[in-house]
C-alpha cells in the first residue's frame, strides 16, 4: 500500500563555527630551515623522524631539526599542557616547518591532525604523518576544522607489521617525498560550503522516500527514522524553557553547535517521545563538557557511551531498572541510547569510514538506569550521589565503556568470597588497563545486580569498603599482557608517571593495583533482582572521563507528563 503521508523535514544538523580558514604559506625550500618534530609517542614516530633527518639532512644543506623530546607527548593525558605551551616553544626555537605525527589509530589520527592545525594557525607550514587507512579519518577531521586540504605523509602499510628498519628505510625512500611537496609546494585554498538554516525544509516525500533521502545522506544509523517534521520538533520544544536557537556547546571533529533545535530534531528521528526532552538535553550538556573528551569518539577501540540515569525521573518515564536492563525493548532506554549515537553522528560527524574509525565498532548502548529502591534498601547512595548531587536528583552521567565482562554466579556464602570473585574477574579482564600504563586514570563501571548488594550490605560492606576491597585485591601481572604492554608498563615506570603508591619497581611479574585510588572506581546497581551477576565495565582513561548532569526539569513536568500521556 503506497504512503499517501507527505512529510516536510527539517536538517539534523548544526551550524559548523569555522569559516575563512587557511593552511600557512608554504617555503620555497628545505635548505637552511628549522624543522620541528612533534610526536604523539606511539606508532614508531621516533624511528620516523631519525629517516627524515638523514634524508633530508642529504638533500637540503644546513637544514636543522628541533627534536620532539623538546615538546612533550601531543597526545596523552598531559596533551593540553603540551599544545598550551607549544607556540611559545616554536617561537623560542625560530621554527619554519613542522613534521607532526602519528596517526594509526582513530583518537591519534584525530590529535595530530588538530595538532597540525594548530601550527598551521600560527603560520608555520606542516605535514601530518599516518599509516594507510588513516588519511582519510584524518582529512575529515581536517576539514570539519576548516582545513580539507590539510597535507599528510602516509606510511605505506600499518607500523607495528615492521621492524625498525623497514620504517626507517620507508620514512627515508618513501615518505621524504611527501614530506617536502607538503612543505613546499601550497595546496589550493578551501571552497565554502552553504548548508540549510534551522527551519529550511530540506526535504517532502513520503515515509519510505524521507528514509532514503536520509540514509543516503549518512544523517540516519541504517534504521528507520521518525521524519523530523517541524510539528514534532516544536512538542519537544514545549518540555524546555530554553530557545530553540540556544547553544549548549561546540562538538568535534565537524565543530558544529550543538543546539535545543538540533537536539529536538534527532530525539524525534530516534523514536523519543516529546517529554525526554529534558534527559536528551543533559546528555548533550554532558558530552560538551571538555571533561568527557568527545572529541576522541571516532577512537580505534570503538569505545561506545554508556548513560546512566538517576532519580525520581527514572519512574516517570518508565525506564526499565531490573531485568534485562541493557536489552532493547523499553522505548525510554532504547530510543535514548538510539539518541546519543545519532547526535554523535549527525551534529559531531562521527562517521564510519569517515571520522569515526572504530576497528570493529559496537551498537549504541541502551541506557543504564539504576535500582534505587534497592540501593534505599541496602542503606546506600546511588551513582549520582556519589557524584556530588543529592540523593533523588534527577540526574545523567555519560562515561565511555570500551570493554565489558560479567561475572555469572558471582555470589558467595560470605561477602569477601563473592567480592574476591568479582576482583579476579576485573583482573582477569585486564579492564583495558594498558591505556592507565601511559600515566592515566582510568574509571571503571562495576554494576552489582540488587541481589548481591543485598547480601554485602547485609555483611556491612558500603560502596567505600566495598572500593577498598577491590583497589587492594584486583590485581595484575604486567608479565601476563602483551609485550607492547609490558613495555608501556616499564617506560611509565622509568618516565615516572605511575601513581605514587605502585613504586619504581618495573619488574613486570609483580602485582599491581589497576586503578589509581579506591574512589577512581564507579559502583552503580541494576539488573535482575533474582540473579548475583556482577558486569564489570573498561573505561577508557581520558578518552571519555565520566560527566554528570542535572536533568532540568519544566515547574509544571507532572501536569505535562499527564497531558503528554493523553496525547
Amino acid at each position: 500500500m503506497k504512503d499517501a503521508n507527505v512529510y516536510d523535514v527539517v536538517w539534523p544538523r548544526g551550524k559548523s563555527t569555522i569559516t575563512g580558514a587557511k593552511l600557512a604559506k608554504r617555503l620555497d625550500t628545505l635548505e637552511g630551515k628549522v624543522v620541528a618534530e612533534l610526536w604523539d609517542w606511539v606508532f614508531k614516530g621516533d624511528v620516523m623522524c631519525e629517516g627524515f633527518e638523514a634524508e633530508l639532512g642529504r638533500r637540503y644543506p644546513g637544514i636543522r631539526f628541533i627534536s620532539w623530546k623538546e615538546f612533550g607527548e601531543i597526545h596523552g593525558g598531559k596533551e593540553h599542557e603540551v599544545l598550551a605551551d607549544l607556540p611559545g616553544k616554536l617561537k623560542s626555537f625560530g621554527v619554519d616547518a613542522v613534521i607532526c605525527g602519528v596517526g594509526c589509530c582513530g583518537s591519534c589520527i584525530a590529535a595530530v591532525t588538530r595538532t597540525s592545525i594548530l601550527v598551521e594557525k600560527l603560520g608555520i607550514p606542516t605535514v601530518t604523518l599516518c599509516c594507510d587507512g588513516f588519511q582519510t579519518a584524518g582529512g575529515f577531521n581536517a576539514a570539519g576544522e576548516g582545513y580539507p586540504n590539510l597535507p599528510y605523509a602516509v606510511h605505506p602499510g600499518h607500523v607495528n607489521f615492521f621492524t625498525d628498519e623497514e620504517i626507517y628505510k620507508n620514512a627515508a625512500e618513501v615518505m621524504t617525498d611527501q614530506v617536502v611537496k607538503a612543505l613546499t609546494v601550497q595546496p589550493a585554498d578551501a571552497k565554502p560550503v552553504k548548508e540549510p538554516g534551522m527551519r529550511d525544509i530540506v526535504f517532502s516525500g513520503n515515509l519510505k522516500e524521507v528514509n532514503d533521502f536520509y540514509y543516503m545522506r549518512e544523517w540516519s544509523d541504517g534504521l528507520p527514522v521518525i521524519p523530523p517534521v517541524i510539528e514534532e520538533v516544536e512538542k519537544f520544544l514545549r518540555f524546555t524553557a530554553r530557545p530553540a536557537g540556544s547553544v549548549v556547546g561546540v562538538l568535534k571533529p565537524d565543530n558544529r553547535e550543538a543546539t535545543i533545535w538540533n537536539i529536538a530534531v534527532n530525539g524525534v528521528m530516534s523514536g523519543c517521545r516529546p517529554e525526554y526532552m529534558p534527559v536528551l538535553i543533559a546528555i548533550v550538556e554532558g558530552l560538551c563538557d571538555p571533561d568527557f573528551g568527545q572529541e576522541h569518539l571516532g577512537q580505534t577501540p570503538g569505545t561506545e557511551t554508556l548513560i546512566i540515569i538517576n532519580g525520581k525521573i527514572i519512574k516517570d518515564l518508565e525506564f526499565n531498572y531490573t531485568q534485562g536492563i541493557l536489552r532493547p525493548g523499553f522505548q525510554a532506554n532504547t530510543s535514548i541510547g538510539r539518541f546519543l549515537r545519532m547526535y554523535i553522528r549527525n551534529v559531531c560527524g562521527f562517521l564510519p569510514h569517515k571520522a569515526d574509525k572504530g576497528c570493529f565498532g559496537d551498537n549504541f548502548r541502551i541506557v543504564l538506569a539504576e535500582n534505587e529502591d534497592a540501593i534505599a534498601e541496602a542503606g546506600w547512595q546511588p551513582l549520582s550521589a556519589d557524584r556530588g548531587f543529592k540523593t533523588g536528583d534527577n540526574v545523567v552521567t555519560l562515561t565511555s565503556v570500551t570493554e565489558r565482562t560479567q561475572l555469572i554466579e558471582s555470589g558467595m556464602p560470605t561477602a569477601e568470597g563473592t567480592l574476591e570473585n568479582i576482583a579476579k574477574r576485573m583482573a582477569d579482564n585486564h579492564l583495558f588497563i594498558q591505556f592507565f600504563f601511559r600515566g592515566q586514570k582510568t574509571r571503571p563501571l562495576i554494576i552489582l545486580t540488587p541481589l548481591v548488594v543485598k547480601e554485602l550490605a547485609k555483611a556491612g560492606y558500603t560502596k567505600e569498603k566495598i572500593k577498598r576491597y577491590l583497589y587492594e585485591n584486583a590485581k595484575l601481572k604486567p608479565a601476563d599482557m602483551s609485550g607492547k604492554e609490558i613495555a608501556r608498563f616499564q617506560k611509565g615506570i622509568e618516565d615516572g608517571s605511575w601513581p605514587e603508591q605502585l613504586g619504581t619497581s618495573a619488574d613486570p611479574n609483580r602485582y599491581v593495583q589497576m586503578v589509581s585510588d579506591p574512589d577512581d572506581l564507579q559502583i552503580a546497581v541494576s539488573g535482575d533482582p533474582a540473579r548475583d551477576h556482577t558486569l564489570v565495565c573498561a573505561q577508557n582513561g581520558f578518552i571519555g572521563y565520566p560527566v554528570s548532569k542535572k536533568i532540568e526539569l519544566p515547574s509544571d513536568w507532572d501536569a505535562m507528563l499527564r497531558g503528554s500521556a493523553n496525547n
